[in-house]
């Protein structure tokens, strides 16, 4: 089973979805002061999804194998979304931020702690959910 970008978009927007009847924007944000994988936003109810794609082979060694840390969790959460929330309508006062995560491999437990109700997805996990 592939995983590409396309494949991505489609599983976020289907997943925003839920959470807000409807994403009117999904896309990618890249500018000098930061970079998002994945944008999710809702302009009309003040929501956007911030994700964050990690495919490396190596992100965290940990439990013998290759998985996302809570490293990488911790860097949209707390150094990326203020940045983004600058660019927002009112510096983003009043929205509601919603976050994904995409791993090739897998998440470190402490990554699953550190993101709490932050949507995760591994390949593995995926490919089994489109079996069923």
């Amino acid at each position: 089973m592939t995983f590409n970008s396309q494949d991505i978009i489609q599983d976020i927007r289907a997943e925003f979805e839920k959470l807000l009847d409807f994403a009117e924007e999904v896309s990618r944000h890249w500018s000098r002061q930061v970079q998002i994988d994945v944008v999710a936003v809702n302009w009309r109810q003040k929501a956007i999804l911030l994700g964050e794609c990690k495919w490396g082979l190596v992100l965290s060694k940990v439990e013998g194998m290759d998985t996302i840390g809570q490293n990488v969790i911790r860097d949209l959460i707390e150094k990326r979304t203020p940045r983004v929330l600058k660019d927002l309508p009112d510096s983003g006062e009043g929205w509601d931020i919603y976050y994904a995560f995409f791993a090739r491999i897998g998440f470190t437990n402490a990554a699953r702690v550190k993101a709490h109700d932050a949507w995760l997805v591994d390949l593995a996990t995926r490919d089994r959910d489109l079996q069923t």
